[in-house]
């Protein structure tokens, strides 16, 4: 079933779902003009006027969400977008090719990080002196944990737990297989 039609059997109309669906999405995507005007160069009292104006056109439009949509609306809006969201963030278990991809885009602004110092006597355009270069390589690093899904976090997050241990795949078989057969491990 979809959304429009999600919305008009609850009793609202499907032209008030529209319109709120749209106020919603504005309501996040006027941030996009605080980064062009960061990438065009702008001054940084401009970029904090449109910072300001951002924020305040953010929580209107959110306002004039909740009053299109309703309460119920609006939380089924907010969970559908939001729990697909975290759904995908959290999924246990990716391809091996969704892996490998969240692999590169994990390790590549890791290395060239790592790297810029030595390279930047090299080529200087290429140095850790761009803020450019480290907004990409922030946003590249974030989407990566997107993408290799919540096996992956926890991974990390036992990097940081003192007694986790690691299991690899053979290990586990191994021991399935052992227990299958000897009744104990």
């Amino acid at each position: 079933m979809t959304t429009a039609a999600n919305a008009s059997t609850s009793g609202l109309p499907v032209w008030r779902f529209r319109l709120g669906v749209a106020s919603f999405i504005a309501a996040f995507a006027i941030h996009l003009v605080t980064v062009a005007a960061v990438f065009a160069g702008a001054g940084p009292a401009t970029i904090a006027a449109i910072t300001a104006v951002n924020f305040a056109l953010n929580k209107i439009l959110l306002i004039a969400t909740v009053a299109l949509l309703g309460r119920e609306g609006f939380t089924f809006l907010k969970d559908a977008v939001f729990g697909a969201v975290r759904r995908s963030i959290r999924a246990e278990e990716i391809g091996p090719v969704r892996y490998g991809i969240g692999l590169v885009l994990f390790v590549l602004p890791l290395v060239l990080a790592w790297i810029a110092p030595y390279v930047a006597e090299i080529a200087p355009g290429f140095g850790r002196d761009s803020i450019r270069d480290g907004i990409i390589g922030d946003v590249l690093l974030i989407v990566s944990l997107v993408v290799l899904g919540g096996g992956f976090w926890d991974k990390l997050r036992a990097l940081f737990t003192r007694r986790a241990v690691a299991v690899f795949p053979s290990a586990a078989a191994s021991a399935r297989r052992r227990v299958s057969h000897d009744g104990a491990i």
